[in-house]
């Protein structure tokens, strides 16, 4: 879904039937409304979100490039099982990527580029206040995308969407379940704070923290673990 930033207001242009099929489907598999283990048919997506079978098609293919879903042979697709270590790995590539890019992009980021980014963060920390998921993911994904794409990488850019998908899967569930999804949103804006006054330390920091979300999410669920055994 594409929004063009017009002083405080957001015009939305009508996304096309393949974007809302890709929008609702990020939204199940990040909250939980698709379950990992369980084989999902083109058919049976197309009546849930009332639409013929091609865009779903289209929406299952861009999702299955993400890395997030894999096709089963004359059944359909399920969601791709990632494992505990294969998630610290990722974190990981995205803290060596992320962090130093993020950073790079605050020495050179004009206050017009800020104050863009900061309407959406705006938008996002309202949508996390009404807990609208499923405005948030794709608004939530936005954002980062458009700050990356300040590096004029786009093979980084397409690189760093991909990892973040994969471990948003698990990390956006951790934030909602733990109140903690407007506190999340809230760091855009820190983030941009500190690219304002040029503060890159405070920028590497924040960017480290956001991505960390995902080894706290894993660090819960060793936690309740311990405390269900008890």
């Amino acid at each position: 879904m594409t929004k063009k930033v017009l002083g405080s207001q957001f015009v939305e242009k009508h996304p096309t039937l393949r974007e809302k099929v890709i929008i609702s489907l990020r939204a199940d598999l990040t909250t939980g409304g698709m379950q990992q283990g369980i084989t999902y048919s083109i058919p049976m997506l197309a009546e849930k979100f009332g639409v013929s079978a091609t865009p779903v098609r289209e929406a299952v293919l861009d999702l299955t490039k993400e890395g997030l879903l894999f096709p089963v042979p004359n059944k359909g697709f399920r969601i791709v099982e990632t494992s505990e270590e294969t998630l610290r790995d990722i974190t990981d590539i995205r803290l060596l990527i992320e962090v130093p890019v993020t950073i790079k992009i605050a020495e050179t980021i004009t206050q017009d580029q800020i104050d863009e980014l900061r309407e959406l963060a705006l938008h996002i920390q309202v949508l996390a206040e009404r807990s609208d998921f499923v405005l948030f993911i794709e608004n939530d994904r936005k954002f980062h995308h458009q700050m990356l794409e300040l590096s004029k990488n786009m093979p980084l850019v397409e690189y760093a969407d991909q990892l973040r998908s994969q471990t948003r899967i698990h990390g956006i569930p951790y934030l909602i379940d733990s109140g903690r999804l407007l506190s999340s949103s809230n760091e855009h804006l820190t983030l941009l704070d500190a690219m304002e006054i040029r503060n890159y330390d405070l920028v590497g920091t924040i960017t480290a923290q956001h991505i960390n979300h995902t080894i706290a999410a894993l660090n819960a669920r060793h936690k309740d673990l311990a405390t269900d055994k008890k």
